[in-house]
């Protein structure tokens, strides 16, 4: 066409590693490589310059390298097994720093309603006049919040969860964020168009919470009594960290090493509830929760066993960690970097006397090591959701804590084990402990991470995307 032929063509493997200099990239005659570089020839006829140069043309030549990658979107999370209460308004208000006034009926359709990933993204260039970037400048680039959370309610048109999405986005002026920080695509960062992309979705429950995140290491108190019965008062202090950078919650990748996280958490729950004994008004149930970070390594893409035999296989860690009922220092919750200092909890103390009840007990989870879990394309097109648990836990967390609590009564310092209070106090921590455990599913499912526990899915799989690289 119009004098044009193929002067070369390699086959070979293309690295995109950006520590090796661009024309060292693509690799010749590399074995099981993906990748060709074609150089194209023209031939570019000369007039006056063929006086001087003594030729009547010259030869000019174009190189490129394209690649045929396979790509997995996956995301790691807890999922919300159930919303209760105003629990997740508050959790959501106190990363925001607002009310945001959101009910149990929009926490559920947040929850419910799917989005698709470069749809939101093609809805945010719209709203904030970047048109002309790619994916990878749009999420680099700093964003007020309430543009990105607009883009969310314009990118879910239709739907009722929508004004409730431009509620919020009316609450949360004079932030902003680079979506990069939280989610990392991958191998459509160099894309302006979605056509031919993976198919990403998320629920905007998770991606509103992963943008209302706020800084590592910083504590956020509330008090959630209202909405809990049976305690007359429960104050929650949540510290997150995910260390020296933000991982992303999400990633496209087309590489194995890549390994999603969840950030590392920290929960002090200390609620007390109405009792009726002897010279005792309330009980005291400070409830600690130190909880590592989830992850999910992408193991392998399996491309070659055609539509039916393909499927991705990931290698999943569930969040373990530890619990305990135990007073902490609540000024050292932000310093991940060393335990807080866990000791005995008063749980009550005798009215005008010098009688103190205390208890204490610690679980620590095991589940380190990691289990393989696969998904088949049906498994992918049906939005199959694993479930990956540590087994360490029989029953409820607080619950399993109250089993194991040592129940001591001192009188001037000086224990009392045959006290007649050890008894109904160690029946009243049995019995509260699932008001506890109702408190803490609601909030750390909200929050998308669960103590032993991990959910998996696999939000699509492409094979042999061919990819003009160089």
């Amino acid at each position: 066409m119009n004098g044009i032929s193929i002067s070369t063509y390699e086959q070979g493997d293309y690295k995109a590693d950006t520590s090796i200099p661009v024309p060292n990239r693509f690799v010749a005659n590399a074995s099981g490589g993906t990748a060709m570089r074609v150089e194209l020839q023209q031939r570019a006829p000369l007039f006056f310059a063929k006086l001087l140069v003594g030729r009547d043309g010259v030869d000019l030549r174009a190189r490129a390298v394209a690649r045929r990658t396979n790509a997995a979107a996956f995301s790691l999370s807890t999922g919300l097994a159930s919303i209760s209460g105003g629990v997740p308004n508050m959790l959501l208000s106190s990363l925001a720093g607002t009310e945001l006034n959101l009910s149990v009926l929009d926490v559920q359709g947040l929850a419910s309603l799917n989005l698709n990933l470069l749809g939101f993204a093609d809805a945010l260039r719209i709203r904030t006049g970047r048109n002309g970037q790619t994916y990878g400048e749009l999420f680099n680039a700093e964003i007020p919040l309430s543009d990105i959370i607009g883009a969310m309610a314009d990118s879910a048109t239709g739907s009722s969860t929508a004004s409730a999405l431009l509620g919020v986005a009316g609450r949360v002026a004079g932030k902003s964020l680079r979506l990069n920080d939280v989610i990392d695509l991958g191998p459509m960062k160099g894309s302006a168009s979605s056509t031919g992309q993976p198919n990403v979705v998320l629920d905007a429950l998770s991606l509103l919470r992963m943008v209302l995140s706020p800084p590592s290491n910083t504590a956020i108190p509330m008090d959630i009594s209202a909405s809990i019965p049976g305690l007359t008062s429960t104050r929650l202090t949540l510290v997150t960290s995910s260390g020296t950078a933000r991982s992303p919650m999400l990633t496209v990748t087309d590489s194995n090493d890549v390994i999603l996280r969840t950030g590392q958490m920290r929960l002090y729950l200390d609620s007390s509830v109405s009792v009726l004994l002897p010279g005792i008004a309330s009980l005291r149930i400070p409830v600690y929760v130190e909880m590592a970070a989830a992850e999910a390594r992408l193991s392998s893409i399996n491309c070659a066993g055609g539509s039916s035999g393909n499927g991705v296989t990931l290698s999943v860690t569930p969040s373990i960690g530890s619990a305990a009922i135990a007073d902490v220092d609540a000024a050292a919750l932000t310093n991940f970097s060393s335990p807080p200092n866990m000791r005995p909890a008063v749980l009550a103390q005798i009215l005008f006397s010098v009688t103190k009840v205390t208890g204490y007990s610690n679980i620590a989870l095991g589940g380190v090591h990691s289990q393989s879990v696969s998904f088949s394309t049906s498994d992918i097109s049906s939005h199959t959701v694993k479930q990956v648990s540590t087994q360490d836990l029989t029953q409820g967390l607080t619950s399993s804590l109250a089993e194991k609590t040592q129940v001591n009564v001192s009188v001037l310092g000086i224990n009392a084990p045959l006290s007649p209070l050890v008894s109904p106090v160690f029946s009243l921590l049995g019995t509260t402990a699932p008001l506890l455990d109702g408190v803490l599913n609601s909030v750390t499912s909200t929050l998308g991470v669960r103590l032993g526990n991990a959910s998996v899915q696999v939000h699509d799989l492409r094979c042999g995307m061919p990819t003009v690289v160089a």
